[in-house]
């Protein structure tokens, strides 16, 4: 038979600090927030724990409890985030509703901003595994058909890391434009 260890305050308290922390860290990495916005991710989460613990009945055990709400909690921190971060630069998903006239970006890019768009896009590429990476450079080189050509690819592979692209776009905080000027902006 076990036997089920009390668990002192302390415990409870240093259990969601990290249970939270590494959950805020994980998210932060995920959607690549800056040190204070992870911050403010670990403490939704503490209060969020702080908020449930009333509902803890000892059945499953501190830990498993702290991990659950905090797990739950974290998904719905970060769904917020993407969810703010697209209605402040729009949806990915539907690129064709911008006109020629746009630029890079919605509302064009220029000067400075142009400088923050090249950089961020470089630092973009960085953090792209190879076959993301060269997949961007075909891309860049020319149209989509002739990418698919070049890449070796099936279509349907082709295809999903097209989409996986934008969604690591997504969590970086950036929104591509149309393929071909999303292309043309990668290879300057």
């Amino acid at each position: 038979m076990a036997q089920h260890r009390q668990t002192s305050e302390m415990d409870i308290t240093g259990i969601g600090l990290a249970v939270a922390d590494r959950c805020a860290r994980r998210i932060g990495r995920t959607l690549r927030l800056p040190a204070a916005d992870i911050g403010d991710v670990r403490q939704d989460l503490l209060l969020e724990l702080v908020r449930r613990a009333p509902r803890f009945d000892g059945q499953a055990g501190w830990p498993t409890f702290a991990k659950l709400v905090i797990r739950h909690a974290g998904q719905d921190v970060a769904d917020r985030l993407v969810r703010e971060r697209r209605r402040h630069g729009g949806s990915i998903d539907d690129p064709e509703r911008m006109s020629d006239d746009d630029g890079l970006w919605p509302g064009g890019t220029a000067g400075a901003g142009a400088i923050h768009l090249r950089l961020d896009l470089q630092r973009f590429l960085e953090t792209l595994p190879e076959p993301l990476r060269r997949l961007c450079h075909l891309l860049a080189e020319g149209d989509r058909a002739e990418a698919l050509v070049t890449s070796g690819l099936s279509r349907s592979e082709f295809f999903r890391q097209i989409h996986e692209l934008r969604m690591r776009l997504r969590a970086f905080g950036l929104m591509p434009t149309p393929l071909g000027r999303f292309g043309r902006c990668l290879s300057r």
